[in-house]
């Protein structure tokens, strides 16, 4: 009898074991390759956004919402609708912070002389991955009803970055949620209505004008 149950455990390990080596987990860079190419050819997209940012050293957490647009080569901005009335625009010259929650007399402006770096977040982490980031595939999760595949970047060189946090869409391959853990900071950016290529993107949305009484303070 302990041989036939010998033999019955030898047989079910047999069953087993080769369905448990076909599992393979996805390819990390694999994955996000895929969306870069399918971002390859985006020349605008808006989307609308929730930011969660964590500051540790000052036990500060905030949270704000609004719309998020881009165009290439060098517009950005994001508009938010809470706290209302803050923003960041780069109009191709100069990056705009206004943030009249914390203090409405105070635009701060940063002249671009470069790309636009970490404010251009699908630039930034689907422009050639491969030689910027070292990719892990984490998990799959269900982000606003959307499955998606989570994927951890830690970069190759020196960044601002410690690492950074995607979740891909599984079936429409566009970024749904973004975190950037930066040194004591976490940012938190969660897309919905993503639209690749609107057609109705006003040239204005990339505008800043300063508002009466504020003091400029440049960078």
């Amino acid at each position: 009898m302990r041989v036939r149950g010998l033999l019955l455990a030898a047989v079910l390990m047999i069953a087993v074991v080769p369905a448990a080596l076909t599992a393979q987990q996805p390819d990390g860079l694999e994955v996000l390759e895929r969306v870069a190419a399918r971002y390859a050819g985006v020349t605008s997209l808006c989307a609308d956004f929730v930011q969660h940012l964590e500051v540790e050293m000052i036990s500060l957490e905030r949270t704000g919402s609004g719309q998020m647009c881009q165009t290439q080569p060098d517009r950005f901005a994001m508009r938010f609708s809470e706290p209302a009335g803050d923003a960041v625009v780069i109009d191709g010259e100069s990056i705009w912070l206004y943030y009249p929650s914390n203090d409405e007399k105070v635009v701060i402006r940063i002249r671009v002389t470069g790309t636009p770096g970490g404010y251009d977040l699908h630039r930034e982490f689907l422009d050639r991955p491969a030689e910027k980031y070292t990719v892990e595939y984490e998990a799959e999760e269900v982000i606003d009803g959307h499955e998606t595949q989570r994927l951890r970047l830690t970069p190759k060189q020196r960044s601002s970055y410690v690492s950074v946090v995607l979740w891909i869409d599984a079936g429409t391959p566009v970024l749904r949620r973004i975190r950037i853990h930066e040194d004591g900071t976490v940012k938190t950016i969660t897309l919905s209505d993503v639209q690749l290529g609107p057609a109705d993107l006003d040239p204005a949305f990339f505008t800043f004008t300063v508002p009466p009484g504020a003091d400029v303070i440049s960078r």
